[in-house]
């Protein structure tokens, strides 16, 4: 019991300083807060993208009436943008799977579009701002160019850009269609070909399945679209959304392991034969971290490490008011440790050349603009 009580104290510091990482940890607290902590709730929720999730989690939970009258309000009309997000999600895929009518090849949906087309509990509040799809290495220039006669054009980028995204990178340069101005990121692997950590992601495009029957989509299988997400989240160096991502592990895991007892077993599985056991267990023990969601605990790290308490860091709340110590550092640490994962060797002195060259130490501009 001793160890149980210091375990709460010490996630409870975790959150100090931070209501929303209060309220992820246990949503019923924000009935104590004060106007001016709900303010910096939605302050912090917004800044990371995620005031619409929080307003239908405090919907789900009846909270929303508890709360005083100026945050209600915004937490309402956070809902009503969440129903017009969702309305133009799939309009947009219906735009789209008009565009790829001629198209026979499997094409896979990914992330927040795959959890809006399915319906899932991740899609309640997700807001994203490009539709990802997938198809196989030798369909790209297919697809490409039937989205093109969609209206979906590639934006100019650098000469550099350019090759990078086509020789090197998992996907093509981003497409935005000229009237609507919705982007489309085209992908052929799950990971850059180039990666270091060898992740087959050959084995979870073999294992997808259709949407439902006579959908135009395709989707990863359970297991593999919350592997997809980790090695997502894991593998970037950009954590604007981190916190955002994780909430969708949170809520993924949830689902899936409610329902089928046998899902932490499969999951386990699978993560070693894709590559990604490791990075399973991260992500396993940071989710807990931030949302205390029940997981076996035969699955979490014995040992946190310094790779774990940098990914905590930079997946805290980016507030200036709540931002922890450190938190530009470990950005940068990530930052460098993603480039050097993504290209081996002679790529990754040929791009950090270029890099500084332009000044700066970044993957390509339209590269970082992820979902």
């Amino acid at each position: 019991m001793k160890h149980v009580t210091l375990y709460v104290i010490w996630r409870r510091s975790m959150a100090d300083h931070s209501p929303l990482l209060h309220f992820l940890l246990d949503p019923i607290v924000v009935r104590t807060f004060d106007p001016e902590t709900c303010s910096l709730l939605l302050a912090e929720a917004r800044r990371a993208g995620l005031l619409v999730r929080l307003a239908c989690r405090c919907k789900a939970l009846g909270l929303i009436a508890d709360l005083p009258a100026r945050t209600s309000r915004q937490l309402e009309a956070a809902l009503i943008q969440g129903e017009a997000f969702r309305s133009d999600v799939q309009r947009e895929l219906s735009h789209i799977a008009t565009a790829l009518a001629r198209v026979e090849t499997p094409v896979l949906l990914l992330k927040g579009a795959s959890y809006v087309a399915l319906g899932l509990p991740a899609a309640e509040g997700r807001i994203f701002s490009d539709i990802d799809l997938l198809v196989a290495h030798q369909q790209i220039a297919n697809v490409e160019a039937e989205l093109m006669l969609g209206g979906w054009v590639a934006g100019q980028i650098e000469a550099y850009d350019e090759r990078y995204y086509r020789e090197w990178s998992h996907e093509i340069p981003p497409l935005t269609h000229l009237k609507r101005g919705t982007t489309i990121d085209l992908h052929h692997s799950l990971v850059m070909p180039t990666c270091r950590i060898a992740i087959d992601s050959a084995a979870m495009l073999a294992s997808a399945k259709p949407v439902g029957d006579g959908s135009r989509w395709w989707r990863l299988q359970d297991e593999d679209m919350l592997l997809h997400s980790i090695a997502h989240l894991l593998l970037n160096g950009e954590f604007d959304h981190g916190l955002r991502d994780l909430w969708d592990l949170d809520v993924l895991l949830r689902h899936f392991s409610g329902s089928d007892e046998g899902f932490w077993g499969r999951l386990g599985q699978r993560a070693q034969e894709v590559g990604l056991s490791t990075m399973l267990g991260q992500a396993l023990w940071l989710v807990h971290r931030f949302f205390a969601t029940p997981i076996p605990e035969n699955k979490l790290p014995l040992q946190r490490g310094s790779l774990l308490a940098l990914l905590e860091l930079a997946v805290k709340p980016r507030h200036p008011e709540t931002r922890p110590a450190f938190q530009a550092v470990a950005d940068l640490i990530l930052l460098i440790r993603e480039v050097s994962l993504r290209l081996p060797g002679r790529l990754l002195l040929v791009h950090l050349a270029h890099k500084l060259r332009v000044g700066m130490l970044s993957v390509p501009t339209a590269d970082v603009q992820r979902p």
